[in-house]
């Protein structure tokens, strides 16, 4: 008669523990495994906007179903950082270290659907395309953004004698090989007062030396080597533009 009370008991005690079982691991998952705080940090500020509000949907999930090669690839694709990584840290905290692009450049965005009209373009005079550009960014409002070596275009503050000038948002293999120019540019002897990106041009002034336009499309190393090899050359009068954007340079 006793065990058999014993058992009746037993039997009535197991589903309790069972579910005790299952609310405490419920709790302890909601209190620790659940992803409640998100902390990107990159060097010593902030992660970019782009890639902390991708990693704010991550909020609300939990560490076991978190998938990190997916979130890598979601964030490296931004092309905001070089490098990431995850380290979560209970309870429900994931932080975020990242490395920012090895290259970047501040610029100047002037976006606009009017856009100036060169008088180089249609002319045969030798006028310096500089000036136009110069009185045309001065009568527009720009934004400053920080162009990274992937081709994005990130807002920051600050001055920049680099002027990137379109009617929309360039595409981002034209925005990589603009960085890829102003590398180039930056590494050879040339030292321009401003730099203004325009459609498929580069156009670069300098202090008491010609305009130089270039082609974005073409090899900046071979385009800088065709210049110093006129530069050589050129001992006598000095012309006021050379357009590069020719198989032969113009010089005007």
């Amino acid at each position: 008669m006793l065990s058999t009370n014993i058992l009746k008991t037993k039997t009535k005690v197991a589903p309790t523990i069972t579910f005790l079982l299952i609310i405490s691991a419920i709790i302890f998952h909601q209190r620790l495994l659940v992803i409640k705080e998100v902390i990107c940090q990159m060097a010593s500020a902030n992660c970019p906007e782009g890639v902390t509000t991708l990693l704010d949907h991550t909020k609300g999930k939990s560490f076991l179903l978190l998938n990190q090669k997916d979130l890598r690839i979601q964030v490296l694709s931004t092309g905001l950082v070089d490098q990431v990584k995850f380290i979560p840290k209970l309870p429900g905290k994931l932080i975020i270290k990242a490395e920012p692009p090895s290259l970047s450049f501040l610029i100047t965005s002037v976006f606009s659907k009017i856009t100036p009209d060169l008088t180089f373009l249609t002319s045969s005079t030798s006028a310096a395309p500089s000036i136009e550009l110069e009185n045309y960014v001065a009568s527009m409002e720009g934004k400053t953004f920080q162009l990274l070596s992937t081709g994005v275009l990130n807002q920051t503050d600050g001055d920049s004698n680099y002027f990137l000038i379109s009617s929309s948002l360039p595409s981002r293999d034209y925005l990589s090989k603009t960085a890829n120019w102003l590398q180039s540019l930056i590494l050879s002897s040339i030292r321009p007062d401003a730099i203004y990106i325009l459609s498929d041009m580069i156009i670069l002034k300098q202090n008491g030396q010609p305009d130089l336009i270039m082609n974005i499309s073409s090899n900046p190393t071979e385009t800088i080597l065709a210049l110093q090899r006129i530069n050589q050359a050129i001992t006598i009068k000095k012309p006021t533009v050379i357009d590069f954007r020719y198989s032969h340079p113009i010089l005007k």
